[in-house]
């Protein structure tokens, strides 16, 4: 289990690296929306290894518990966001939509990058 967290860590470690790196290139170019836009996603992934962190602290060592407290985040933490994207759609914010798009798209690939670690398939 211990492997597996140590993974996960690591991978959202790297994509919140990556992602500053975009943001602070895309910022050298004067490229401020899409600078922002990866602030967010940075932040999805920092708020997704908070949700790992709380899942191990619930989860008291129990690698079943883990995975079902983060797989059972990674689903409603999308749902607000989700229901913010269709507000938006229907108002025709397309900023809103997009911010909100990125945010489920990181979720997802959040999700299923634990999937991955969590059943082995490092």
């Amino acid at each position: 289990m211990e492997e597996k967290l140590g993974a996960m860590n690591s991978w959202l470690e790297a994509q919140i690296a990556d992602c500053m790196r975009r943001r602070e290139a895309l910022h050298a170019d004067d490229r401020a929306d899409e600078s922002d836009f990866e602030k967010i996603k940075a932040n999805i992934y920092g708020v997704f290894r908070t949700v790992l962190a709380s899942a191990v602290q619930q989860g008291g060592g129990d690698a079943e518990a883990i995975r079902q407290f983060f797989l059972r985040r990674a689903e409603q933490l999308p749902a607000a966001w989700n229901a913010s994207y269709e507000k938006a759609k229907q108002h025709g914010d397309a900023g809103k939509m997009r911010i909100e798009s990125l945010k489920l798209s990181a979720a997802r690939k959040v999700r299923l990058k634990f999937i991955e670690i969590w059943e082995g398939r490092l």
